[in-house]
């Protein structure tokens, strides 16, 4: 009974998630491959998937012995993603790095003004 529930909710989820999961793939692939990030983070992923592919586990440990392999590897991705520079990530997502402001797309609608800086001797 759980079994059939279970599927259909992981059906139901995967159209949510896999386009999130292709764009997170294709992040890492490219900062692997950038020379502006740092040579620790580019190494971690291929790194992790070597030691996936080693036949050597931790398999005496039960069930973290099991999954320790993805483990090791969502770990690496999410290090290289979360402390890779925010602008070469920018950069890969295709992410304006300027700032929105109305000022930019129409000049016309800014107002000059000046300003003065009072002591306290002019107030008095």
């Amino acid at each position: 009974m759980f079994h059939g529930l279970g599927l259909r909710i992981l059906l139901l989820l995967i159209p949510r998630f896999l386009p999130r999961a292709i764009r997170y793939i294709i992040l890492i692939r490219k900062l692997i491959f950038d020379r502006r990030v740092n040579i620790v983070l580019r190494a971690l992923v291929p790194l992790a998937l070597i030691y996936s592919i080693v036949p050597f586990d931790m398999d005496r440990l039960g069930y973290i012995g099991r999954f320790d392999d993805a483990i090791v590897l969502g770990l690496a991705a999410f290090i290289t993603v979360k402390l890779a520079p925010q602008d070469i990530k920018n950069e890969h997502l295709g992410i304006d790095p300027r700032p929105k402001r109305p000022e930019d797309d129409d000049p016309s609608n800014v107002v000059d003004g000046s300003s003065r800086n009072m002591d306290e001797d002019e107030q008095s």
